[in-house]
């Protein structure tokens, strides 16, 4: 198992691991429509941006099975830097797949953290997929709850 940087003939591969995702999740049941061409534009438009981190993890067999990826911004209220986490998954069946899980996140964490001075990472598990999982690995890095998030959608209410 590997993580690396995306390269730009690689972004295909994570867009189908993309598309994963939001098909296992709540926004596959009723967030927006996936839009394969314009996640695959935006995707490689954010490659080589300083402020956004996307890495790929690729099994023992050389198959792409998981991804992260994030980008920084700055508080609404500060000028220092915080981190948000757009994506972070690993197909389901992978051996190992806890395993990837973290070193992809430890990774994102360290460009945040430690590289970008960001203050903090916010992420969270609005996917929905497999949440007690998801909460264990968030506890086992060190992470810890931070509010709550809700959600309104066209057509509500």
């Amino acid at each position: 198992m590997r993580v690396s940087t995306v390269q730009q003939d690689e972004v295909a591969y994570l867009v189908q691991l993309g598309k994963e995702l939001v098909m296992a999740g709540t926004f596959g049941v009723d967030g927006p429509e996936f839009d394969w061409n314009y996640t695959l534009m935006n995707t490689k438009r954010t490659l080589d941006l300083p402020d956004y981190y996307i890495r790929m993890a690729w099994d023992d067999n050389e198959v792409p099975c998981g991804f992260v990826a994030g980008h920084l911004t700055p508080f609404f209220f500060s000028p220092k830097l915080m981190a948000v986490e757009d994506g972070w998954f690993v197909r389901a069946g992978t051996p190992s797949r806890a395993k990837i899980a973290m070193q992809l996140m430890r990774g994102m964490m360290h460009w945040a953290i430690e590289e970008k001075q960001a203050v903090l990472l916010q992420t969270g598990d609005i996917a929905s997929i497999d949440t007690v999982a998801v909460w264990a690995l968030y506890n086992k890095l060190g992470f810890t709850r931070f509010g709550a998030i809700y959600k309104y959608a066209k057509g509500q209410g």
